[in-house]
């Protein structure tokens, strides 16, 4: 797993002596705040498709004026009806050669964990992962500014690269199996485990296993599944729930793939 770290230039101390209004009236939003990883060329491609199905000859990149390096970059409505990121703030896109960041403005380097915008931050994700395929990240990774950002990307390009392609097009569905009742002895279990691995491991690209967290667990597995095969999956669950009614199925998803992507980006903490 490759972990990043951009440099802190500033005392986040310094940021956390202002309440959010006095910031925003300060025009303190500077820093980036980063949702995922892109491939541009494919999000160019699914939106060429998506103009030709609603007869839109608009086009989606624009030259920037105040780039030096005239790079292209995306507006800010890439994802439709004027998407914005957390504290309304347009989510924008920093490239590097075909690759982009999905950032926005965000006003403390450092953020600190809550429920709130920890819930916001996964709906986003959920909502980039509609449109297009995203290395996701975690919350509260935020950068000094786009230059270091840029060193990252050039630093991990390869690997983002091939974090990409592997993710392309798939999403992740959770699949967790307990028993219903603690007590009742089970003489198969191993048997039904493979026969149930067995049964999703073809319609799926590939699965990692989580953590067996209760004696009751039978089965917890995170499975990278192509777009076009989840209705298959999710039959194929809804058939082992009727074969096996000594256990409960929990199933959950589509999410973006987090459990199959190995690079991380992250802001100083």
């Amino acid at each position: 797993m490759e972990t990043l770290k951009a440099q802190e230039s500033e005392n986040c101390q310094e940021q956390n002596n202002f309440d959010n209004t006095q910031i925003e009236d300060y025009g303190r939003y500077r820093y980036l705040y980063v949702y995922g990883i892109i491939s541009l060329k494919d999000l160019k491609s699914q939106n060429h498709k998506n103009q030709r199905f609603s007869g839109d000859s608009k086009e989606i990149f624009k030259e920037s004026k105040t780039s030096k390096s005239k790079k292209s970059e995306l507006k800010e409505d890439f994802l439709g009806h004027n998407f914005n990121g957390l504290r309304e703030k347009p989510i924008t896109i920093i490239p590097y050669k075909d690759i982009g960041v999905l950032v926005s403005k965000y006003p403390f380097l450092n953020p600190i964990l809550n429920d709130k915008e920890a819930m916001e931050h996964a709906d986003i994700l959920k909502k980039i992962a509609k449109k297009t395929t995203s290395i996701p990240m975690a919350f509260g990774n935020v950068f000094n500014d786009e230059k270091i950002l840029e060193s990252v990307l050039k630093k991990s390009y390869n690997v983002i690269k091939e974090s990409l392609e592997k993710i392309k097009n798939k999403i992740e569905l959770g699949v967790k199996v307990i028993k219903n009742n603690e007590e009742n002895m089970i003489t198969n279990e191993g048997k039904i485990t493979i026969e149930i691995l067995n049964s999703l491991n073809n319609l799926s690209v590939t699965n990692v296993q989580g953590e067996n967290f209760s004696e009751r667990l039978l089965l917890n597995h995170s499975f990278l599944v192509e777009k076009d095969n989840f209705p298959k999956f999710s039959n194929a669950i809804a058939n082992l729930e009727k074969k096996y009614k000594q256990f409960k199925f929990i199933y959950t998803g589509p999410w973006p793939p987090y459990s199959f992507v190995n690079i991380h980006v992250r802001g100083q903490k």
